[in-house]
């Protein structure tokens, strides 16, 4: 075992010297990075009042030496360094020789620990750095950290902290980091005295996304292995609904360390772009193994950061592995061209409209884009004449004065449950549809209490949710109006309002949701509308307060002037 010593001023002066406390959960990273460092295999994490009252940190590691455990508080003093060559061929988590005399600081810290072949254990207590004398104390083999009254002589620090249940997510997500990428590690969270996560040493991968993501989520991902050199790459990645608009499910790791790097995350997304929603991320674990000579990891005082000496390698390396890995995704196997397959036979149901010459037109020739606002009902006159030609199950063509329009059938539909479902929010006459059975949904623990924090919000739009258990979720009603919402996709889509809008007002939440649900609650591309199907979605988009787009932005209909037309058969 490493000793720990001094470390070289040359040493020093090139760790870049940085705040690394910044709350509850910053301590809880650097312990059980600590306790991973000395080979720990089960790690327990206690909290009180979200960590500001105690925070509790027990492993199994190696322990400290008696002779080591007062270097231990003191700054710049590591086991992981010895000189300034080692800083090119970083392994471990931590190695700054920081992290125990920062936190003794600025809490009333006290350390017990037992070495393999000592008999007894040494306790040493620090109270905001005034370091006290060690003496022998009863001790398991390993360490154990007892960090109380965190900031309580910092009041300008303290009065920055959230609220318990917030900074005890904040613990708890880097605790389910770590579990992820440390197999062979058991991992134990406890928040006043309540068990939110906890995973086996003997769990896989499989397991441990269940235990952060959810088992139904965690089912449905895809494992992509791609070993090479300089670079190894291996990724589980969920479906397509499983996508958010930000990046809190994309989990990084390089070389086991968990970390937030821009230029990851833009070749994540260039990898993924053919098969998740633009703008969104999807849910991700993405471990990465390089020669450590090959990054530089000492560019953020907390190591979330990072440098690759070829960027080009590992951008290049990630978006290819991840996109030929989806692209044999059970999910990812319907292409655009076969949605509708059968969509012309389908199309007869709708009799082709009678075409006008363009000189027999009366009105101008409008640019390619450009609609007239032209009612949509169909008139008594040409009812059963099929005024409307249904092509590919998606596209509703009709001829019109100047031209063609054509109609996006979801869009339509998406913008018609928009405006009805905002009319009746607006009202106060919202009408809840309780289901016969209740819809059940695996979540984790953090983002079940994230749901259930906007239960009342979410049922003033019809949608009535309560916990089943610890880590399920009971839908019991959904908006009358929207009847063809899927239950799991629903909780998926509030799970994104409620994370990417946490300090919204209950308005802007709901409008969110009425975005989504809109969307969800559409006939899709490629679903067959009979005309009574038909005929009842143009009567409802009739009168439309806006009609030109649907809840995200896209279009709903497209006019293509005589003139385009006459343009691409080279008329003109």
């Amino acid at each position: 075992m490493s000793r720990i010593h001094k470390l070289d001023s040359v040493v020093i002066d090139q760790i870049a010297a940085g705040e690394v406390v910044e709350r509850p959960a910053s301590v809880v990273k650097e312990l059980v990075e600590n306790a991973i460092d000395a080979g720990a295999t089960r790690i327990e994490v206690s909290l009180q009042e979200g960590g500001v009252r105690k925070i509790e940190v027990r492993d199994n590691g190696s322990g400290i030496a008696p002779e080591d455990l007062l270097l231990a508080v003191t700054s710049h003093a590591t086991s992981k360094l010895s000189k300034p060559s080692d800083l090119e061929a970083i392994a471990s988590l931590g190695f700054r020789g920081e992290a125990l005399a920062s936190i003794a600081s600025v809490s009333r810290l006290r350390v017990i620990s037992r070495t393999p072949d000592c008999r007894a254990g040494t306790e040493l207590e620090v109270n905001f750095g005034r370091i006290g004398e060690p003496h022998e104390a009863s001790s398991p083999k390993g360490t154990r950290f007892l960090v109380e009254d965190l900031f309580a002589e910092l009041p300008a620090r303290r009065k920055f902290m959230k609220r318990a249940s917030t900074e005890a997510s904040h613990a708890q997500a880097w605790v389910e980091r770590l579990a992820l990428v440390h197999e062979g590690v058991g991992f134990r969270f406890e928040h006043d005295g309540k068990l939110s996560f906890e995973v086996h040493p003997e769990d896989d991968l499989e397991a441990r996304c269940a235990a952060v993501f959810g088992k139904g989520l965690s089912k449905n991902m895809v494992e992509i292995n791609a070993p090479g050199d300089p670079l190894s790459c291996m990724a589980r990645i969920g479906p397509p609904e499983s996508a958010r608009r930000d990046a809190r499910r994309v989990h990084l790791f390089l070389n086991g360390r968990w970390v937030r790097d821009a230029r990851l995350l833009r070749a994540v997304r260039e990898g993924v772009k053919e098969f998740v929603p633009i703008g969104h991320y999807p849910t991700l674990f993405l471990s990465l193994h390089i020669s450590p000579d090959r990054v530089d990891v000492n560019v953020h005082p907390q190591k979330t950061e990072v440098r690759f000496r070829d960027d080009r390698i590992v951008f290049g390396t990630v978006v290819n592995t991840l996109r030929r890995g989806l692209a044999n995704a059970p999910w990812a196997t319907r292409s655009v061209g076969s949605i509708g397959s059968s969509s012309m036979a389908e199309g007869r149901s709708f009799p082709a409209p009678s075409w006008q010459r363009a000189d027999d037109l009366q009105s101008q020739p409008l640019p390619v884009g450009v609609t007239p606002h032209l009612p949509l009902e169909v008139a008594e006159e040409d009812r059963g004449k099929g005024q409307f030609l249904s092509v590919a199950n998606t596209f509703l063509f009709r001829a019109v004065a100047g031209g063609v329009e054509i109609i996006d059938q979801h869009a339509l539909h998406e913008r018609v449950n928009l405006e009805e479902l905002r009319k009746e929010l607006q009202t106060g006459q919202v009408v809840m549809q309780p289901l016969l059975v209740p819809a059940l949904v695996d979540l984790s623990r953090i983002e079940l209490d994230l749901l259930l924090q906007k239960a009342e919000t979410f049922r003033e739009l019809g949608v009535d949710i309560e916990a089943f258990g610890e880590t399920t979720l009971a839908i019991r009603g959904i908006p009358a109006r929207l009847h063809r919402l899927h239950p799991e996709k629903l909780v998926r889509d509030l799970l994104d309002i409620a994370s990417s809008f946490r300090a919204a007002s209950p308005d802007q939440i709901q409008e969110e949701m009425l975005f989504s649900m809109s969307c969800r609650a559409a006939v899709m591309a490629g679903d067959h509308l009979d005309a009574t199907a038909l005929e009842d979605l143009i009567k409802r988009g009739a009168h439309l307060p806006q009609d030109r787009t649907c809840a995200h932005g896209r279009p709903v209909r497209v006019f293509l002037s005589i003139e385009d037309l006459e343009r691409a058969f080279y008329r003109r």
